[in-house]
């Protein structure tokens, strides 16, 4: 397994998944200045394989946006794209400035599927793969803001 080196982790947009304690899923987008978590950084491999398994899914519920503009921009519809594939959209943009991404220690929720995506309904070797990416959150429906430690 090769580790992402925290150089790589500074300037490169990572799409991570992790898993709350009610077996919800969630997609964290790094945007290069986001912070990455221990189990991502120890294994660039399994962190594509979950890429590759997730972005090949097909939509399979609504989404709600969370995006405070009515105007569906490029932002607006990647967080549309994964939450309409089950999945709850976190990013490290928490979008108070406009046009301007800035480094926090927590990922903000932008938008949620109507039917969540559960770890239970995966496939055994995706299950295999994201069993390491379990998160201290309960439930990502309460919560608007999770925070990272970097790894």
């Amino acid at each position: 397994m090769s580790r992402i080196c925290a150089e790589e982790c500074a300037f490169r947009d990572v799409e991570w998944y992790g898993v709350d304690r009610q077996g919800n899923i969630a997609v964290f987008c790094s945007g290069g200045v986001g912070n990455l978590p221990e189990f991502i950084c120890e294994s660039e491999e399994r962190a594509d394989k979950l890429v590759e398994y997730f972005d090949k899914i097909p939509k399979s519920t609504n989404s709600i946006l969370m995006f405070p503009k009515t105007e569906i921009g490029r932002a607006e519809q990647t967080a549309k794209n994964f939450s309409d594939r089950g999945l709850y959209y976190f990013d490290s943009d928490d979008g108070a400035e406009l046009e301007t991404a800035a480094l926090h220690p927590y990922y903000t929720k932008h938008s949620y599927p109507e039917n969540p995506l559960k770890y239970d309904r995966l496939p055994e070797h995706v299950k295999e793969i994201l069993k390491y990416n379990f998160l201290e959150t309960e439930d990502f429906s309460l919560t608007d803001t999770i925070p990272i430690k970097q790894g």
